[in-house]
């Protein structure tokens, strides 16, 4: 990729970096202008709305209100990273690569500050697909299996599921001794999300969904743990634990109300931005 554009991707969300920094003023400095950027796009979001209800209507308001509104929606970390179409071959080039992976490290690190101010699980599991893709070079390779390890060893959020998918493009000794090990801890629902990991890694072709989760755990609900570096064809884990199942999981916040229709609305360039909470 050329260097203009990953410079581009620093300009638009470089600040981004200390939302993950151990300097307790840099990081609150970087949720300080997290906050801003999405009290901004309310605040346009709310603008517009106020101008198409306006009687009788001015399309050149609305217009210009419009794009106010997307500006601002595009300078949101989701939105910047999530608006434009990417095809699988170019992600591990991709200049705002360093930006999602932040991103999702936000969210494991601080599970709590991003529950408060950025939760939009559909945000998560479309970034994680989003890398969910071979050819990944060194350094976001290392960083996607720590992200997969600091997974394993929390208690399940809604969407971590959809880690299995990375754990499967970055698959190597070193991730499968890091789950191994896991599979050794006195957390039983790090056990059971190391050794699920594990057996969707000995068996490619089984697909990635909660009703897998749940028969790998009926499975070996009693059964012995193998022997260390066998490949099971069914893994074992303890008895299955309502808390780790995506039943349970919160559902993503209600989405923001669409523009109200007129008789003749704007022909704007653009779809409307799906929402931002």
């Amino acid at each position: 990729m050329e260097r203009g554009a990953v410079e581009e991707w620093d300009a638009r969300l470089g600040w981004m970096g200390a939302l993950v920094s151990d300097d307790e003023i840099a990081h609150r400095r970087a949720l300080d202008h997290y906050l801003r950027v999405a009290r901004e796009t309310r605040e346009a979001r709310a603008a517009y709305d106020t101008v198409v209800l306006r009687v009788p209507r001015s399309v050149s308001a609305e217009e210009t209100a419009w794009q106010r509104f997307r500006a601002a929606w595009l300078r949101t970390p989701a939105a910047a990273l999530l608006a434009e179409p990417l095809a699988a071959a170019e992600v591990p080039d991709w200049g705002g690569l360093p930006y999602a992976l932040t991103y999702l490290e936000w969210e494991a690190r601080y599970p709590t500050e991003w529950t408060r101010h950025a939760k939009v699980w559909s945000t998560k599991q479309r970034l994680i697909r989003l890398l969910a893709v071979p050819g990944h070079h060194a350094e976001a390779r290392s960083r996607l299996v720590d992200l997969v390890e600091a997974v394993v060893y929390r208690r399940h959020r809604c969407k971590d599921r959809e880690y299995s998918r990375i754990a499967r493009v970055v698959d190597g000794e070193d991730l499968r001794a890091r789950l191994t090990k896991a599979q050794d801890s006195g957390e039983p629902w790090t056990r059971d999300q190391a050794g699920h990991v594990l057996w969707l890694l000995h068996n490619p072709q089984i697909p990635i969904n909660r009703t897998n989760w749940f028969r790998w755990l009926s499975i070996n609900q009693d059964t012995p743990q193998p022997p260390p570096g066998t490949s099971p064809t069914e893994p074992t884990a303890p008895t299955a634990r309502p808390e780790l199942s995506e039943a349970a999981e919160p559902s993503a916040p209600p989405d923001l109300p669409d523009p109200p229709d007129h008789p003749n609305p704007p022909n704007h360039p653009d779809p409307p931005p799906p929402p931002l909470v």
